[in-house]
């Protein structure tokens, strides 16, 4: 698209300055139509519509689709930062954070400096551009942030693909060197509405969007459904898969796992834990192979890997307790599932649900945890508008054996009880907000970390000092 030089691009009217360009764009909660008078008071010198106002200037232009506009103004006017960078996406439910990481792990110490972008900061090696953003940021952000990486010397840069994002078409104007699809299980219904349409949207980074490599887990039906539409132009890792999964066992200690690739098997070893690791290791190795990587390159990358807030684990006295993100009931099954096998004695899980999201999900996550926990604390994670009493009640809604259940919707009094109660041999998985430094109730973020309410039942409470996490 032509532009007029522009000093600047937003979508918020109030950021505007002389010369710069406004994008009206229709959100779920304002509709940047409204502001457009606004804009043009601000001296803006183009603004993009998508219907009629009524206002004559010749400054107001209007165009099919604003959000396709915006995304492909924000690659011009960062100079196409994704065509200069090796850029890999990756979409899916479960396994973003954590295959992010991965890949940032092998291809930094493969000699190859990757930025990354992601639910938990935007970085690039020690230089940290963002923490706690989107997921996946809106054009303007995505496309400087790609530009602001590539100057400071990123050749690559690996990141999260979340389905708004791509329904709301935020990485509009972006070429990729690989996209990968995790797989796919019930999340975000609130905004997609059915899983047909969840589907779709994570659909779309194969379908609109130039790669030179699909990478698609073979064994999700999901994955085998967007294999099926590439007609065979995808690469796959999983049982079956291009780079396919010969062993995986996993312990403590970390996870051993076999692969075969162009007709060579290759053993593996990362410090990463849980059964689900085996294809989020897959995802990130298929990776470094089209990197030109190395196996014994690609072993020495993900021999320690850290992922912060993803099974991050600490012990005393016999017990051992986990600190995951799992906040889907797909996630909580695997992360569970993993735990038992690390059981002794009576695994405990303290969990809660987000308000103001998909409501759908929190009885599927009640009978989750019913089915694998000896011991189930139901409490609160982000309640935001919602009551947490409300919150918990549809949660218990999927929950058959009450008598296996402790409501404590104080999430730090939750996490002591499990923690004083349990017994050595015991396992204790407090799931859904994994790295999360805060708690968000009635519009206000709390200072709130599992991991410190963990350490100090475990460790300052015992006299011993405080000590980072074990995992």
């Amino acid at each position: 698209m032509k532009t007029l030089n522009p000093k600047g691009i937003t979508s918020n009217s109030k950021e505007v300055r002389e010369g710069w360009i406004f994008v009206a764009i229709r959100g779920s909660q304002t509709d940047g139509h409204d502001f457009v008078k606004e804009a043009l008071e601000r001296g803006a010198s183009l603004v993009l519509v998508e219907r009629d106002l009524g206002i004559e200037d010749p400054r107001v232009v209007k165009v099919e689709d604003t959000r396709k506009a915006l995304g492909e103004l924000a690659n011009e006017f960062f100079g196409k930062p994704s065509q200069a960078l090796k850029l890999i996406g990756i979409t899916g439910t479960n396994g973003k954070t954590t295959t992010t990481h991965i890949i940032e792990s092998i291809l930094n110490k493969g000699g190859i400096p990757t930025g990354l972008i992601g639910t938990i900061y935007y970085r690039l090696g020690q230089k940290v551009y963002e923490y706690e953003g989107r997921t996946t940021p809106d054009p303007v952000k995505w496309h400087g942030t790609l530009r602001m990486m590539l100057e400071d010397g990123a050749e690559a840069v690996v990141s999260e693909v979340s389905s708004h994002a791509l329904d709301q078409k935020r990485i509009w104007g972006t070429r990729f060197f690989a996209t990968v699809f995790t797989n796919l299980s019930q999340d975000h219904l609130d905004y997609h509405g059915t899983m047909e349409e969840y589907f779709k949207a994570k659909l779309r980074l194969f379908e609109e969007y130039e790669w030179d490599h699909a990478l698609i887990n073979i064994d999700d039906p999901y994955g085998k459904r967007i294999f099926e539409r590439l007609k065979g132009k995808a690469l796959t890792y999983g049982k079956e898969g291009s780079l396919k999964i010969l062993d995986f066992e996993t312990s403590l200690k970390g996870s051993k796992l076999k692969v075969e690739w162009q007709g060579r098997s290759f053993e593996f070893f990362s410090n990463l834990r849980g059964e689900f690791q085996a294809y989020n290791l897959s995802a990130g190795i298929l990776v470094g192979f089209l990197f030109g990587l190395d196996k014994e390159v690609l072993q020495e990358c993900i021999k320690e890997v850290i992922v912060p807030g993803r099974f991050e684990t600490f012990s005393k006295d016999g017990k051992l307790a986990i600190v995951d993100y799992a906040h889907t009931p797909d996630a909580l099954e695997k992360v569970l599932i993993t735990a038992r096998k690390l059981t002794k004695g009576k695994l405990w899980v303290v969990f809660g649900a987000g308000g103001n999201r998909d409501r759908t999900k929190r009885p599927l996550m009640g009978a989750v945890a019913e089915r694998w926990a000896d011991v189930v604390v139901i409490t609160s994670d982000n309640p935001r508008w919602e009551e947490p009493e409300d919150i918990i009640e549809d949660i218990l809604k999927g929950i058959k054996d009450t008598a296996k259940v402790i409501v404590q919707k104080d999430r730090r009094e939750a996490i002591k009880l499990a923690l004083e109660r349990a017994r050595e041999g015991d396992v204790i998985l407090i799931a859904g907000k994994g790295h999360e430094d805060y708690q968000e109730i009635k519009g206000v973020r709390y200072p709130f970390r599992d991991q410190d309410t963990v350490k100090e039942v475990f460790y300052v409470r015992s006299g011993k000092p405080l000590l980072p996490s074990q995992g």
